[in-house]
């Protein structure tokens, strides 16, 4: 009697408990998969630390349920098994987690949909053209310079990706909120470095930050305030972070192409964990491809064009073939179902062509050979 959590947390929302003795606290609401046997109900288990449940509610027959109570600014780790008319238990599902109480944005989501949408930066007019994945509607707006390098992310927590560009010749970044529309800029690198943004301390807002390749170092500037320098890396690697352990905190992590090699700092336990997964050539591609909340290590190996994947949530591996050796990667959630989808971006024809988690395909013609797509890894 298996059962599989369904690869999304649906809504999050924070609100504050006034009264005697104030507190803070926060909803979540979660939904999975009916069971294809019959069932008498479900249990959702739950606690703030992975494979730790020290909460669980029987919902019934229902498959969601909004949890309120929670403490705002906390990573969650969630589980749901069924039972039947006899009171046996199936094997719990996929675990996922979700940080609560803090804003949640998508990686290249510009309309706040939770849908990754088409966009490209065109350098030589300093152009961003959007195509946005849920109203197929389209924008064009002018910010950067050529030489700038996209930065997009979400820097005012407002649920939808800014327009940010890094330039290294100044080592400035410019930044236009999509909330109020009112641009800044921030003094936080030099040329040489790679721009990085990622929520860094769990807020929900994307914090500057650059790893510098001459050593091996990232320089973070915390949303909340300070920063923070850790050396963590060789010239040669590739900057990945992503959040592989779900605490809602992206982690410091890079891909070595000299052996293969992913290695993670976790934010939250600061330990070191090193995977080998890739050879030379290959691409590294994070994402959720599993939907359970941590960022799954992944390539791309343009000579076959082939996708490995290792999921976080069972530790399997698959291989799927999508794309040519000149395409760009542009993985993301383009459907909103919170998996990260494979997709590619065709330089020589404009084309994105996607291959969506339940396995169904699109293609779409957005842009120039000279682009640059925002979601290329």
């Amino acid at each position: 009697m298996q059962k599989s959590l369904v690869a999304r947390l649906a809504s999050i929302a924070a609100f504050v408990l006034f009264g005697a003795t104030a507190a803070n606290a926060a909803t979540l609401t979660l939904a999975w998969d009916a069971n294809p046997e019959p069932v008498s109900g479900y249990i959702l288990y739950w606690g703030t630390q992975p494979g730790q449940y020290t909460q669980s509610l029987d919902v019934g027959k229902t498959t969601s349920r909004t949890l309120t109570g929670l403490a705002t600014s906390t990573p969650y780790y969630f589980v749901v098994r069924a039972y039947n008319s006899a009171g046996m238990l199936s094997s719990p599902s996929i675990e996922v987690s979700r940080r609560v109480g803090v804003p949640f944005s998508a990686p290249g989501d510009f309309s706040g949909d939770l849908r990754a949408d088409l966009s490209v930066f065109r350098p030589a007019n300093g152009t961003w053209y959007s195509w946005f994945s849920g109203s197929m509607t389209t924008t064009a707006t002018q910010w950067g310079l050529p030489g700038d390098i996209p930065a997009a992310g979400d820097y005012d927590g407002d649920g939808k990706v800014d327009l940010a560009v890094f330039r290294p010749s100044q080592g400035i970044w410019y930044i236009l909120p999509s909330k109020t529309k009112a641009w800044y800029g921030v003094q936080w690198g030099a040329a040489g470095d790679v721009p990085v943004p990622g929520d860094f301390d769990g807020d929900g807002k994307a914090d500057q930050a650059v790893y510098r390749p001459s050593n091996g170092t990232w320089y973070i500037k915390f949303s909340t305030g300070g920063a923070n320098a850790t050396a963590w890396g060789i010239a040669t690697d590739t900057p990945v972070s992503g959040d592989f352990d779900g605490d809602g905190i992206a982690d410091i992590a890079v891909y070595r192409p000299s052996d293969g090699t992913w290695y993670i700092k976790k934010s939250t336990s600061k330990a070191s964990v090193g995977v080998r997964w890739g050879s030379g050539a290959d691409v590294p591609v994070p994402g959720d491809y599993d939907g359970d909340g941590k960022t799954d290590v992944a390539v791309y190996r343009p000579s076959q064009g082939v996708w490995y994947l290792m999921y976080s949530s069972s530790g399997q591996t698959g291989a799927i073939q999508w794309g040519v050796a000149t395409d760009k990667t542009v993985p993301g959630d383009f459907d909103d179902d919170g998996r990260t989808d494979i997709a590619i971006y065709r330089p020589s024809n404009g084309g994105w062509y996607i291959r969506y988690a339940n396995g169904a395909s699109a293609a779409f013609a957005w842009g120039i050979a000279t682009d640059i797509p925002i979601l290329n890894r």
